[in-house]
């Protein structure tokens, strides 16, 4: 009975030993991360902090609260933050730094490895992207944006925003990542960027609702300076890839566009400064321009001309060659297509300008055909006039056949004719070779 008790005793010493020190632990536990409560971190110290470990400028903090969950961490509020000389810039935003547990006793000096930014918005320069990728492939600090508006910025224009955003930056086993949820014109996007030192970049973006897939892979500069990759876009079924090389411009190689009505290879060259501009070789293997036809109709000849801002800023040169060749300038926002010429055997000849979009857009035209003859040498036809899109209207406006100006009684004719016999109430007709053919031969008598 003694001997039973004697055990209990010690049994019951044992748990109250295991009590005490399992109090002690908890205590101290709760002890050495509630200190920080009594401590004055002042904006200086943080100010301070951040620009000699990170050369991150910080400002106009109203007030700073320590929080111990769901780690420890400081929360500034009201303030403006700004990465080394400006090239991103955080406005209005509350700034988490999570501190390092093992340090955090250290006040004077705030030992931390992560920020989170939240609200506000971020301004960021294109002229300065460059010098941001450098930025956080040389530090180690994980940035977290959320719910922040990220704002690309070009010579103090916006050019898009991106809202509601979520922003992760870290390096992780020197390999440079960047992820950025958030929405794009009313869509949801997601921007993703792996970046290897020593060896290149991957970058995926995606828009779902859009069904926009682009990933975009980069190798690093080399000794002179030039850099290359790999970009590859699809939307809507459609399919876009080219090799590039940058030096001084952007040079393209081995590109191809493929989707339902289209297959053509192109290569050639971008530039940047100091304005925009392609200069492009096209190779096209199929080319339904009758199904594409109706499509540049609705997009570009409707009553949203706002839509058409991008295509007025489109600079360049584009040579077509193969199953049809000719030139084509587009220019502040009017687009030439010079000396075509389509079919080999017997070929139709076309000039046109197109010098304004939407409901009021014209397509300005010159057809040249030579019509043979059995007999005669063969005689030359010119058909001038212009097609309206919008309401599928072609008029002609002046024949010349065999050096032979036609009156506009025959002129309208022959524009009758020619829209019963061709145009068959689609606008997109007057591509049909077999069509046009037929026209032609009433002039063969």
């Amino acid at each position: 009975m003694n001997k039973n008790f004697n055990l209990f005793l010690k049994k019951k010493s044992i748990y109250q030993i295991i009590f005490y020190l399992l109090v002690f632990f908890v205590a101290s536990f709760f002890f050495y991360f509630f200190i920080p409560n009594f401590f004055n971190y002042s904006p200086q110290i943080i100010e301070e902090n951040f620009k000699r470990n990170h050369s991150i400028n910080i400002k106009n903090i109203s007030k700073i609260n320590y929080k111990v969950f769901p780690t420890p961490r400081l929360t500034v509020f009201g303030s403006n933050l700004s990465l080394k000389e400006n090239i991103l810039s955080v406005e209005e935003s509350e700034i988490e730094i999570i501190l390092k547990p093992s340090r955090i006793l250290n006040y004077k000096k705030l030992y931390y490895n992560k920020i989170i930014i939240k609200g506000g918005s971020t301004k960021i320069k294109t002229n300065d992207i460059n010098q941001l990728l450098n930025y956080f492939k040389k530090n180690k600090l994980i940035i977290l944006l959320k719910k922040n508006n990220i704002i690309l910025v070009k010579n103090n224009k916006s050019l898009f925003e991106i809202n509601d955003s979520k922003i992760n930056i870290s390096l992780i086993n020197n390999q440079h990542q960047l992820s950025i949820n958030g929405i794009f014109l009313n869509h949801k996007m997601i921007f993703l960027l792996n970046s290897k030192l020593g060896e290149g970049s991957n970058i995926t973006i995606k828009i779902p609702k859009l069904d926009i897939l682009s990933r975009i892979y980069l190798k690093n500069k080399d000794s002179f300076g030039f850099f290359n990759g790999l970009v590859n876009f699809e939307v809507l079924n459609n399919f876009f890839q080219f090799n590039f090389t940058k030096e001084k411009n952007i040079k393209v190689n081995k590109g191809y566009i493929r989707n339902n009505l289209t297959n053509l290879l192109f290569n050639g060259e971008i530039t940047l400064k100091p304005n925009f501009f392609l200069n492009l070789t096209l190779e096209p293997k199929i080319f339904n321009i009758e199904q594409l036809f109706p499509i540049i109709q609705k997009e570009f000849f409707s009553k949203e001309v706002q839509k058409l801002e991008l295509i007025k800023k489109i600079n360049g040169f584009f040579v077509f060659k193969k199953i049809f060749q000719g030139n084509v300038v587009s220019a502040n926002g009017e687009i030439l297509f010079k000396n075509f010429k389509i079919g080999e055997n017997n070929p139709i000849f076309f000039d046109a300008r197109i010098s304004e979009f939407g409901k009021k857009g014209k397509i300005h035209f010159n057809i040249l055909k030579i019509i043979p003859h059995k007999i005669n040498t063969p005689k030359k036809l010119i058909i001038s006039g212009f097609m309206i899109p919008s309401t599928s209207k072609i008029s002609f406006e002046k024949i010349i056949f065999n050096e032979k100006n036609y009156r506009i009684e025959k002129i309208k004719f022959l524009e009758e004719k020619f829209k019963n016999k061709v145009i068959q109430k689609s606008l997109s007709n007057a591509f049909n070779k077999d069509k046009m053919n037929n026209f032609f031969k009433d002039f063969e008598n």
